[in-house]
């Protein structure tokens, strides 16, 4: 294991992030034209199938885990930023509020890690055998009061014991709160737990998780006007049967990854938190989270899909499924919002419809 239990030092070689970026990101989505009404798809982008990746904050980190177990096979790395085990809600709010957050109970980890198993082989999701070579980047602020410290260490040794250990990192970061970790000096203290959820923490967290899922990167740069769009995410949702979903979802494509291009990109799926979503706060997190000058720099296409808050389905807060919400299978390849990320990702694939 490669833990980090003090903040990295700041890399002088990124580039802060401006309000020259954040303006061209806003007129991006600005020039964007409504989805169509009838059933649109993503288009296929030149995409090597083997980067694919994925990360999330609080209940999107849970939904990364989610993503990443049932289709490990296709899900090649996950970055957790106060993230919980999978499988640790037990389908109930009950263990999602207790157990999984406040750590008022221990997390059963070993049988987590046996459920794992057995719904592997029965064919409910990837074998486990393809998590093994896999990346995991795990982030937790010592002063989150949402997420204590003992989940953190319940998804740490959860994936310890399915995945290479020395392909594990964890950073502890004293001075956070449940927030995503930034260089910016213009969001929240790094230790508010507040909406958008974006820290200014002296830490680059999209980097350092990107840099660890892939490798060495380039310094980001500000993304381009059109590098940013929505997309119909209906079509998606009314396959898999999923309410949950938001009409629309984004898209980051740097202008390398066009479609037509003969750029070998990668990609990248983003899962916000509750009260994270672009219904909820606009386009906060993703402006101000510094995925986009990552991405834009290293041509990574970001895929950034949306959950809205809803009494039916009963989620007010506009949280990912990860205990049951919408059907029992929610964390398996038959999960509603699972399948219809899958199918949101074959298509930029450009993988052959069933």
């Amino acid at each position: 294991m490669n833990r980090e239990s003090r903040m990295p030092a700041p890399r002088d070689r990124r580039h802060a992030i401006t309000m020259a970026a954040f303006a061209a990101a806003a007129l991006a989505l600005a020039g964007c034209s409504e989805p169509a009404q009838h059933s649109t798809r993503l288009p296929a982008l030149p995409i090597d199938p083997a980067s694919v990746t994925v990360s999330g904050l609080s209940s999107g980190a849970a939904m990364a885990t989610q993503l990443h177990v049932a289709h490990s096979g296709l899900i090649h790395g996950a970055a957790l930023v106060a993230g919980m085990p999978y499988q640790c809600s037990g389908g109930t709010i009950r263990h999602s509020l207790g157990r999984c957050m406040k750590a008022d109970e221990p997390i059963p980890t070993p049988r987590l890690i046996e459920l794992t198993s057995r719904l592997a082989l029965e064919g409910f999701i990837d074998p486990i055998a393809d998590l093994a070579d896999d990346r995991v980047w795990i982030f937790h602020g010592a002063l989150d009061p949402y997420v204590r410290k003992p989940v953190a260490d319940a998804v740490q040794a959860y994936y310890e014991a399915l995945v290479n250990p020395a392909n594990v990192t964890r950073v502890e970061l004293e001075q956070a709160g449940h927030t995503f970790p930034t260089e910016r000096t213009d969001a929240s203290a790094c230790d508010v737990t507040e909406p958008p959820f974006v820290g200014s923490c002296g830490y680059d967290g999209a980097a350092a998780l990107l840099e660890h899922l892939y490798g060495s990167l380039s310094p980001g740069r500000a993304p381009h006007e059109g590098e940013l769009v929505e997309f119909d995410q209906r079509p998606y949702a009314r396959a898999a049967g999923s309410e949950g979903l938001a009409a629309k979802g984004l898209l980051f494509v740097p202008d390398a990854c066009r479609a037509g291009g003969d750029r070998n990109c990668r990609l990248h799926i983003v899962f916000h938190g509750c009260k994270q979503g672009v219904p909820a706060i606009g386009h906060a997190f993703v402006l101000g989270s510094g995925y986009l000058e990552v991405a834009a720099a290293n041509d990574v296409v970001l895929l950034l899909p949306q959950v809205e808050a809803s009494y039916q389905p009963l989620n007010p807060m506009g949280c990912w499924d990860w205990w049951g919400y919408e059907g029992e299978d929610y964390a398996t390849q038959r999960g509603a919002q699972v399948a219809a990320v899958r199918a949101m990702v074959a298509d930029l694939l450009g993988e052959t419809r069933q």
